[in-house]
């Protein structure tokens, strides 16, 4: 190589290096930037993005609750209504003790798999029905209930009502 090839490939190396570092530079200001603007979006979205809040969780829960009790206060009023309606019986008290919540049922196929709808992230449970609260116990104060045959019929009637179990009944005299 001639000296003048040597000197100008030496040029050519300095001014590529001169490049090199100003993009350097520049592309670290720019990582910088970029990591400046994405640390303040996760301080503004990054805490519950996407994601219900906790007031509203909290106004889900109490609805439901009231739910229950509403469905709890009128089995028991309706309840209480058809035990006045026995003979022997007078001032009816009752009591409902629910297991659970209400349960949604979905569509499930032969092989007892929930059936789906869509694809993808579209994909959802096809929906059959909503169970209402299981019943655990029923407990019933009234004149006449400490009458044998009197809570032997209210057991049944109750029992048979709500399709539970006569050992989850109880009936007691005033």
């Amino acid at each position: 190589m001639s000296n003048g090839e040597e000197k100008r490939l030496q040029g050519a190396k300095k001014k590529s290096s001169g490049v090199l570092d100003f993009l350097k530079s520049r592309g670290r200001a720019w990582l910088l930037v970029g990591g400046v603007v994405l640390g303040a979006l996760l301080l503004l979205f990054g805490s519950g993005w996407g994601e219900k809040s906790a007031a509203a969780e909290s106004e889900t829960v109490i609805q439901r609750s009231e739910e229950l009790e509403e469905y709890r206060t009128a089995l028991e009023k309706r309840l209480e209504k058809i035990c006045d309606a026995v003979d022997g019986v007078g001032s009816v008290e009752v009591m409902v003790t629910l297991e659970c919540g209400y349960r949604t049922v979905y569509t499930t196929d032969g092989g007892g798999d929930t059936v789906t709808i869509g694809t993808g992230s579209n994909q959802q449970a096809l929906y059959r029905t909503t169970q209402p609260p299981t019943v655990a116990g029923v407990a019933v104060v009234c004149n006449g209930g400490d009458d044998a045959h009197v809570q032997r019929v209210l057991t049944d009637l109750i029992s048979t009502a709500l399709g539970i179990s006569s050992n989850r009944v109880c009936v007691a005299g005033k």
